[in-house]
């Protein structure tokens, strides 16, 4: 398999793995608690596609899917660290502890390795499983900018699946008006917590916001034209200068490539009557339960 270029963050502190993999952690040295609840088989949306490099568990590369447990105080306890949650720890350290399945050779799974797009779909399992299916938010509307309730249920909601042996990375796309071809990797969680470093990070008055950069520079291993290579310290630059229809292609791409949750389709604003689209929002009510 080629180098993918998948970062491994370097932003954990001593004393930050509160709990071992195993379980919920140990009370004194030598005691495990055992009070954690049972894991469920879950299919994921790449049904384990990409993942070979990452593990050996045959839940993962034949069934598609992962061992999972539901949340319990012990998570809660991390996702309310805010110095975890600024620094993009908090929903690694969460998966860590309730994912079950391994990688290689039976160590524990790296789900800093697992597509954004799973990542989110465990989210929303999470979610369901420890707090109920329906979820509630405060949503926008783009066209008059009133904000009202709105509700999903969270276990009916729609997945796109990834086809098993659909994709090999690294993966080639053509921009359609400069006609450089890309050589690129879809989204992983390493990419979101140096993301949420980034964005969290102390940023001067006039400073703007490098993340759209930065995400795709992450994602771009390669770029070529007329069997000419790009350095690689030009690929910033090159990224910065991208005419606006050929990113909106990319980013379309990197969406039909993947998979997982889809969006909220035709929401109806109430005050206009205005039917728009939209992300599932993660808000700071996600893990709590809704009446």
């Amino acid at each position: 398999m080629a180098d993918l270029n998948i970062p491994v963050p370097s932003n954990v502190k001593p004393g930050d793995t509160f709990y071992d993999n195993a379980g919920l952690g140990k009370t004194s040295p030598g005691q495990t608690l055992s009070f954690a609840p049972p894991a469920e088989f879950v299919e994921i949306p790449s049904h384990g596609v990409l993942y070979g490099g990452i593990t050996d568990d045959p839940d993962i590369l034949e069934r598609g899917g992962l061992k999972i447990r539901p949340m319990t105080v012990h998570e809660e306890k991390i996702l309310s660290t805010t110095r975890l949650v600024k620094s993009g720890q908090a929903l690694d350290m969460v998966f860590q502890n309730v994912i079950t399945s391994k990688g290689k050779n039976g160590q524990p799974l790296d789900v800093g390795q697992l597509l954004s797009s799973d990542r989110v779909f465990i989210m929303l399992w999470l979610r369901s499983i420890s707090y109920g299916n329906e979820y509630k938010f405060n949503i926008q509307c783009s066209s008059c900018q009133q904000r009202f309730e709105y509700s999903v249920d969270l276990s009916t909601h729609p997945i796109k699946e990834m086809a098993k042996g659909e994709l090999v990375e690294p993966l080639t796309f053509t921009l359609p008006i400069s006609k450089f071809t890309l050589t690129y990797r879809l989204p992983r969680g390493v990419d979101e917590t140096e993301l949420i470093k980034m964005n969290n990070a102390v940023k001067k008055v006039n400073e703007t916001d490098d993340s759209i950069v930065r995400r795709l520079h992450s994602l771009i291993l390669k770029i070529e034209r007329d069997g000419q290579e790009l350095p690689a310290n030009q690929i910033i630059p090159f990224i910065e200068s991208m005419i606006a229809g050929d990113a909106s292609a990319f980013r379309q791409e990197l969406e039909k490539r993947d998979a997982g949750v889809e969006d909220i389709k035709g929401i109806a604003c109430p005050s206009c009557g205005y039917e728009f689209d939209s992300a599932i929002p993660v808000t700071e009510s996600f893990f709590r339960t809704t009446e």
